[in-house]
């Protein structure tokens, strides 16, 4: 730590002198938490642990836009979203057919989807099991769910999916919180449009008034149970997007973690009103 001191000249009416202001600059510290290059195949030694989280999933995705989100709602006249959770004042009517039949085969051989860098999760072929927990203001689902970890780990990866709209943009959604049993914790923010993408669309990002620093993160496209971040066969939902997903999408995230903390447990939580966040798969690297 280096210790520092210099004087700033203060006034106050027709009396003035000078402050001495202490500064302490101390180095940053080192982090041994590694961000994932997901060009990369995973190192074949890599530990690898798959999360089960069926005892949560408390909905299909493909009922995303079949429920009727009605409350909490304002009781006056407003230009407020329409009660299946997508849609503007202009097309209110706007119908989106989320297909994850592609997801769901290519998890017949073990229960599993791997992305193109080797990261598996597990996830249900059978289409009449629930493959999600949502969370949510609406009152469909909980605003937060809370499951329980152990062990250590050095890194998460998440499959996610979920709704957002142009007045969750530039902030925080929903977020992932990791707690260690010695009362720290991580938090991944999900935040639009850098890492919250919605299910039905990709974003129109043209570097300019329409852009984001974040680079693209991996998507799941559930029609086809591709994973990529090149994906440009793109539909047209009228009056919405010309970046339609026919079926719609998920995405690929993960969290640094301290390898040396053992884990208490995760929460996922939903932050902003007229959003859904929803948790498909989890895997931790041991």
């Amino acid at each position: 730590m280096d210790i520092k001191f210099f004087f700033i000249e203060l006034k106050q009416g027709e009396l003035s002198w000078w402050n001495p202001i202490d500064l302490s600059i101390k180095a940053a510290e080192k982090s041994n938490k590694t961000e994932t290059n997901w060009d990369v195949p995973l190192d074949k030694s890599t530990k690898i642990e798959t999360v089960s989280l069926s005892s949560f999933f408390n909905s299909k995705v493909t009922d995303i836009f079949s429920y009727e989100y009605l409350s909490p709602r304002p009781k006056t006249v407003t230009l407020q979203l329409p009660k299946q959770g997508i849609g503007n004042w202009c097309y209110p009517n706007v119908s989106v057919k989320i297909d994850d039949s592609g997801l769901r085969q290519k998890a017949k051989a073990n229960g599993q989807i791997t992305t193109p860098n080797g990261i598996p999760f597990q996830t249900p072929s059978d289409e009449n099991l629930k493959n999600i927990v949502f969370t949510s203001m609406w009152d469909n689902f909980p605003e937060s769910v809370i499951i329980p970890l152990d062990g250590k780990a050095s890194h998460a990866y998440f499959m996610m999916t979920g709704t957002t709209n142009p007045m969750q943009s530039r902030m925080v959604n929903g977020e992932i919180k990791v707690e260690y049993t010695d009362g720290t914790s991580e938090v991944l923010p999900l935040k639009n449009p850098e890492n919250w993408w919605p299910i039905e669309q990709d974003y129109f990002v043209d570097g300019l008034a329409f852009t984001t620093d974040a680079p693209k993160p991996p998507r799941v496209y559930f029609k086809s149970g591709e994973i990529s971040r090149n994906f440009k066969d793109f539909k047209t939902i009228k009056g919405f997007s010309n970046y339609g997903i026919d079926g719609g999408g998920g995405t690929i995230l993960e969290l640094p973690l301290n390898k040396n903390k053992t884990l208490k447990n995760l929460t996922l939580r939903t932050i902003a009103n007229d959003v859904v966040i929803g948790l498909m798969g989890l895997t931790l690297i041991r």
